[in-house]
């Protein structure tokens, strides 16, 4: 087990990238908050920290849970002849395990997820189910732009009829129908897949 000045340097290292370096929440300059049952690093000079358990990163009002997340950082080089390197800013993350990213506006679950600081995208892949209100989207890899806010559903099937391209089920708005159900004369639409969490 490493000594706890090691794993305080770079659980403190995650907080001061700022939001430049974080940015789950969209156009956020809150810090990002990680909890874990469980949290171990490598060393100094690796800068990788990974949390374990029941893990939930939270930035303002965006959150992502997984069972397993690695944080990587970027290394900074101290002055020569020292024994280890500084951990810098925050570059990438990697959700292993029932991912969840959730923001006010949209939830997706997925089995892995990515978040590049650098290009400031999430990638979500496997059976990936994204939902934003009764509307369903389906697929095998979403990329989320946090800067744009811009998703990009993709899937490696192709061709009309086969079962598992992308799929979408949306509903229209029933504001005019104030008791929420289907418009007179018309069927309600089918049922969507099933939704995440």
């Amino acid at each position: 087990m490493k000594s706890l000045p090691t794993i305080t340097v770079l659980a403190l290292a995650l907080l001061a990238g700022g939001p430049a370096a974080a940015q789950l929440a969209q156009s956020s300059k809150a810090p990002l908050d990680i909890t874990a049952d469980e949290l171990e690093t490598t060393n100094s000079n690796d800068c990788v920290s990974t949390w374990r358990g029941n893990v939930e990163a939270q930035q303002d009002t965006s959150r992502l849970r997984t069972d397993l997340l690695k944080a990587f950082f970027q290394s900074k080089t101290t002055k020569p002849g020292a024994s280890s390197n500084s951990c810098g800013d925050l570059s990438r993350m990697e959700a292993q395990g029932s991912v969840y990213y959730v923001t006010p506006q949209q939830k997706v679950h997925g089995d892995n997820a990515v978040y590049d600081a650098t290009s400031d995208t999430i990638t979500v892949t496997g059976d990936v189910v994204a939902v934003q209100g009764q509307n369903v989207l389906r697929g095998e890899r979403l990329v989320i732009n946090n800067k744009t806010g811009q998703g990009q559903m993709q899937t490696s099937i192709k061709g009309r009829n086969k079962p598992g391209r992308v799929r979408g089920v949306f509903y229209p708005n029933q504001s005019n129908n104030p008791q929420g159900g289907a418009a007179p004369g018309k069927s309600p639409p089918a049922t969507p897949p099933a939704q995440p969490r």
